[in-house]
């Protein structure tokens, strides 16, 4: 005794040296509607007579009732699940007289036992009473417990009487309830009823989940305590007190009184033979501080007599005499053993004994699940710890109300409800509890993937930062070493005097090492995974419902929920929550359409893939999965009650499948914007998979979207076929969740017998099987859509479809020619009529949504066709000869370009597109030129051939877009040349069968040399000495052709100067000729010299025939020079013309180019002998 006063007077100060304590309490839900009017007794009024109203229902509703017993019920966890969305927002929840034991620690010598469990940031703490649970009680819940402590705790059975402080009810103690009960009934006013204006808050239970979330399990009482749910009471009062920069949830049965003088006051009953003891003094400045209460009013009485009153304010509490204690010390130890608490009880799951012993001087903070780990896992496990099932209902209720809380206007952090979703799965059995363990994972793949999520752009929130301070403080590992022994002592300990040291003073601990955190998703894919990985072991979980009701079979359960429904209906879908805008529809629909259009952009159009508008081309591949309209989550009904496993075990089903097929799209349109097409076929499939499982209609309006996406799929493998077998090894890969959800889809739908299902592949045998199955997905995706904007790119997509299918055939037909193959007739029929048929559709699908650049595409392809058929046919008329006797395939690809130029209508339209068919037609009208040109067998007579060449010849020259600065301008060029030199030659040859003097001949002669001067400027532009020099040799013929036809000297004179003008511009193509031989020579000796340059077989080839053209047309100049100079010498020797002089000139001319040197060239000789006769003077 005199070491506690010693104690006492140690820690006591004087009001000067007090500083003001911060302390505010707000009452979070009070069960007493208005305090009672305060009656001021008479004196000597003997309070040991009972008073009228003692404990009647009137008196009782003032929360007087409590008076004569305190609960000592692990209460911490009833007003958790109270008010579980103060959870992680206060240091504490505990009832108040835990806490005014702890604060008291430094001033009593007696036991304090407590159970200390550690939900997010917040400590739940319990007394525990040792003698009852553990010397009494045999109970086998304790048995683990009663162990260590006996083991660790007492050394000998006999120390028991020494270390634990037992709570005695006396006779003194209950009539000393007694009569405190009775003074405070007489104490009630008459008037409390009607005259007391003040009304303490009564704040409201939290309100249920929100409707936009689905209903949830909830816990039974016997799983969210520790003890008997019975024996547990609602307090008078539940405040969140901050005490310094503390916050508590308490709960607390202080009567409070008020009206008139005293508006809130506390009444205390004193005995006047005894004084106040510090510990007194203290329980009623608490008391008053948790409920801010100003004033307490103290009654004195002998032996039940009343004799004085005295007030007193709250503030002047530690300051009576006999009872001085300092409040300084009050706040420390609070801080103290907080910071204690947190730094140490930092598991979640695990369950700490905080204990200090009768007169000790250290407070110890056990791990018991750490320390008994030996004992817990003889048995049932959670069974041997009672607190365990607590805690983890505990985590599922908090981590339910933050996420579906609708009183909070900011959501809280997933990171810590994925916390406490995955600290409360570790510790259930999901045997015995599947309904919560169900749950759970549900509520865990929605964090991951949110049931609002657009699987087109999803907007999930970050669950990768974080914090080291707020959340790997309580965070478990993923292995089980939580639940057994840890690196770290799992006995910690403090001083009693360490808990009075001041706050701010105190050197500051070192940092806890706090466990590692567990791995957090980063990418989209991740969450997708997680998601479904917690699906898979959700519907694992279904299995162990029957459990729940032994006496059901599963036929009558199916029965009761088809007859009774109380969830949503498993035959209606769960809709999502978000809408597409048409823009972004739109952009979903023409992803396809615009697939391979920068293909198109670096090479010609082999691959024959649709084409798009630029503004087109760079969207964004959107989904096929949101519905047009924007609709809310349906309204669900009343949840049933907790032992309906039946009814349970049905929604949670549907949710389970609803949340795979979210999943399970956000991941499809993830890896089809990832061009993993071979695995988004495969998630597309499972999603239509999970619906077949919960929809019983054969019609859904996903359905339809979910074909279409599949035939997205189909198609872009077709087009990427190349890439065949790693669409293949995607689509057969399966994680751990793929095949978890298959299995429980394989024991819950084992009647796949939907057609629609069946559309989509699951073998990738063929690129025209592929193509095929896009079709027949397409199809039936546009017999399933009402909307006509989806319908006309349903279209789109069918008539590409059809496309890529002729697209392969016609390229058979081309590398047939390319190859030198021969087709059978058969063959080539069946892929002509193949083509024909698909084109035409895809015609038609295009023709009806008005899409102009697709239809000019398809026109285009047509004409490929019928010019490949064509042209195959030139090579093996013999064979095909009876097949094709009567098809001009030639002019139907004529046709066929045409359309599909009338259809764009100019080149502004669309450039590359109109470019491309017009390069092609071009080219088709040039080969039929060509072709007629050297086979004119097929006119009846060589004039209408001729004709008809140069018909054709200026039909596609008139295509040759010289004009616009397009990829093929130098093309365009190289072609018009050569037409004009065929035209040139057309008129040539038709001069040499008219007479000179008629009038056709001089309108001949102007086109042939019109031709020839324009194909000369064209190939001299471009750099081509070869044709340049061909082109003046037959204006040299042209003009020698008039020689020969005229009759006298001066029109032979004038030919002559005509064809002297021809030759200065042979001069300079000479020139180019030597420049290039030289260069050439150059060439090949760096190529003699380095071997990295090598020149394939054609440019050899092509290499000799240019020498082999350059010396025919060399020979061909030198006897052109041999034929000109004799014609002038004839016409120099008959001196009637200018040349009469220019005899002996010309015969040395002549003479030079007769005698030609053998180490000459023919460049320099030809040269020399051009540039005398181009320079002699007329």
């Amino acid at each position: 005794m005199d070491n506690q006063n010693n104690k006492i007077n140690s820690l006591q100060i004087s009001k000067t040296e007090f500083d003001t304590i911060k302390s505010k309490a707000v009452v979070k839900y009070s069960s007493v509607l208005r305090p009672p009017n305060f009656a001021h007794l008479q004196c000597n009024t003997d309070l040991n007579l009972p008073p009228s109203n003692w404990l009647s229902s009137a008196a009782e509703s003032y929360g007087l009732k409590h008076m004569l017993s305190h609960s000592d019920g692990f209460s911490s966890f009833q007003m958790a699940h109270m008010f579980p969305d103060c959870i992680g927002e206060v240091d504490v929840v505990s009832d108040a007289e835990n806490i005014k034991r702890l604060l008291k620690i430094p001033y009593s010598n007696k036991s304090v036992s407590m159970m200390v469990h550690r939900i997010e940031n917040t400590l739940l703490l319990d007394e525990f009473d040792v003698h009852k649970h553990l010397m009494v009680q045999t109970v086998d819940d304790w048995e683990w417990l009663r162990k260590f402590f006996y083991g660790h705790i007492l050394e000998s059975f006999d120390r028991k009487e020494k270390c634990i402080t037992h709570k005695v009810n006396t006779f003194d103690v209950i009539q000393q309830r007694s009569l405190i009960s009775k003074f405070l009934h007489y104490s009630i006013a008459e008037s409390s009823n009607s005259n007391n204006d003040y009304q303490l808050p009564n704040k409201m239970l939290p309100s249920p989940p929100s409707l936009s979330a689905p209903p949830l399990p909830e816990p039974t009482p016997e799983e969210e305590f520790p003890d008997d749910p019975k024996t547990h009471r609602v307090f008078n009062q539940n405040v969140l007190w901050n005490f310094e920069d503390l916050r508590m949830l308490l709960g607390t049965d202080l009567p409070i009184f008020g009206g008139g003088t005293y508006p809130c006051i506390s009444l205390r009953l004193r005995d006047m033979s005894k004084p106040i003891s510090v510990l007194t003094g203290i329980d009623y400045w608490l008391d008053n501080l948790m409920c801010n209460v100003p004033e307490v009013v103290m009654c004195y009485h002998l032996n039940g007599i009343v004799q004085k009153y005295e007030l007193v304010k709250t503030e002047d509490l530690p300051y009576l005499n006999d009872s001085k204690f300092s409040p300084k010390v009050i706040r420390d130890v609070a801080q103290n053993i907080l910071s204690f608490l947190k730094s140490n009880a930092t598991k979640a799951g695990h369950t700490y004994w905080l204990f200090k012993g009768k007169n000790d001087d250290v407070v110890k903070l056990y791990d018991l699940t750490s320390l008994c780990s030996e004992s817990l896992v003889e048995g049932r496990c959670e069974g041997q710890n009672p607190f365990t099932v607590p805690v983890a209902m505990l985590l599922y209720r908090v981590a339910r109300n933050l996420k579906h809380n609708p009183d909070v206007g900011i959501p809280s952090s997933p990171i810590t409800i994925q916390m406490l979703l995955n600290n409360c799965l570790k510790l259930l059995n999901k045997t015995k509890y599947p309904q919560i363990v169900t749950s759970v994972n549900y509520m865990l793949s929605d964090l991951y993937i949110p049931v609002n999520t657009n699987p087109t752009s999803p907007k999930l929130d970050d669950l990768t930062n974080i914090g080291e301070d707020s959340l790997t403080s309580h965070i478990d590992s993923d292995d089980d070493s939580s639940f057994g022994s840890d690196d770290d002592s799992p006995t910690f300990s403090v001083g009693v005097h360490d808990l009075c040291l001041s706050h701010k003073k105190k050197n500051k601990s070192k940092k806890h090492k706090f466990p590692r955190t567990e791995p957090v998703v980063k990418t989209l894919e991740e969450r997708c995974q997680k998601a479904l990985y917690h699906v898979g072991c959700g519907l694992s979980c279904l299995q162990y419902f029957k459990n729940l009701n032994p006496h059901c079979t599963d036929e009558n359960n199916m029965k009761q929920f088809e007859d009774e429904p109380k969830m949503a209906a498993s035959s209606d879908a769960i809709p999502m929550p978000y809408s597409v805008s048409e823009t972004d529809q739109q952009m979903k629909d023409e992803k396809i359409v615009n697939k391979g259009i920068k293909n198109k952009n670096r090479k010609r159009n082999k691959t024959n893939t649709i084409i798009e508008s630029d503004n087109e081309t760079k969207n964004v591949p959107s989904t096929l999965l949101c519905k047009s309209i924007a609709e809310t989550m349906p309204t669900w009904h009343n949840p049933p009650d907790a032992k309906d496993s039946d009814s349970w075990k049905q929604h949670l089903r549907v949710l389970l499948y609803e949340k795979a097929c979210l999943s399970y799209a956000t991941l499809a349109e993830h890896e089809f914007t990832c061009n993993k097409y071979g695995v988004a076929l495969k998630h597309f499939r499972s999603v239509f998979e999970c619906r077949l499982c919960i929809i019983n209609t054969n019609i859904n309006d996903l359905f339809g979207f979910l074909l279409g996406r599949c035939g997205d799929c189909c198609l872009l493998i077709a087009q990427n076929w190349d890439k065949a077998q790693q669409y293949t090894d995607e689509y057969k890969t399966d994680s751990n969740y793929d095949i978890e959800i298959r299995e429980a889809l394989q024991s819950e739908c084992d009647n796949y017998t939907q057609e629609d299902f069946n559309l989509i592949p699951t073998l990738f045998e063929s690129k025209e099987s592929m193509l095929n199955a896009a079709a027949n997905c397409y199809g039936r995706s546009l017999e399933l859509e009402t909307n006509e904007k989806n319908k006309n790119n349903l279209n789109r997509r069918i008539g590409n479809v059809y496309n890529e299918i002729t697209s392969g055939y016609i390229d058979e037909i081309a590398t047939a020619l390319r190859d030198k193959i021969e087709l059978t007739p058969s063959r080539l029929q069946w892929l002509l009529k193949q083509s024909k048929h698909y084109l035409s559709k895809g015609i038609d699908k295009f023709e009806s949504t008005e899409d102009l650049i697709n239809l000019a595409l398809l026109y285009s392809n047509m004409g490929r066709l019928y010019r490949h058929v064509s042209y195959y046919s030139s090579q093996y008329m013999v064979s095909l000869g009876e097949f094709l006797k009567d098809e001009d395939f030639t002019n139907k690809a004529v046709e066929s370009y045409t359309k599909g130029l009338a259809v764009l209508g100019n080149r502004r339209f669309n450039p590359q597109l109109w470019d491309m068919v017009c390069w092609d037609l071009s080219t088709t009208i040039y080969n039929m030129a060509i072709q007629s040109q050297d086979d004119p067998s097929i006119f009846s007579d060589r004039a209408e051939a001729e004709k008809e060449v140069i018909s054709l010849l200026l039909k596609a020259l008139k295509y040759c877009d010289l004009e616009n600065d397009s990829s093929r301008k130098l093309l365009y060029e190289f072609r018009a040349a050569y037409i004009h030199d065929r035209l040139a030659s057309l008129y040539h040859h038709r001069l040499r069968c008219l007479e000179v003097d008629i009038p056709k001949f001089k309108s001949t002669l102007h086109q042939c040399t019109s031709h020839y001067n324009r194909a000369y400027e064209m190939f001299f532009k471009m750099d081509r000495p070869l044709e340049c020099l061909e082109i003046l040799i037959k204006s040299i013929a042209l003009d020698e052709l008039q020689i020969d036809s005229s009759t006298n000297s001066q029109s032979k004179v004038k030919f002559i100067m005509s064809i002297t003008q021809t030759l200065g511009k042979c001069i300079s193509i000479l020139k180019m000729l030597g420049e290039n031989c030289i260069d050439e020579c150059k060439e090949k000796y760096s190529d003699d010299h380095n071997d990295s340059l090598e020149k394939t077989d054609r440019s050899c080839e092509d290499d000799q025939d240019s020498e082999k053209k350059k010396k025919k047309l060399l020979k061909l100049l030198e006897e052109r020079l041999q034929h000109i100079l004799k014609s002038m010498i004839k016409l120099a020797m008959a001196k009637t013309s200018k040349l009469a002089n220019k005899t002996n000139e010309l015969k040395v001319i002549y003479g030079e180019l007769l005698r030609k040197s053998s180490d000459a060239d023919d460049f320099s000789h030809l040269l020399r002998v051009v540039t005398q006769i181009s320079e002699l003077s007329f």
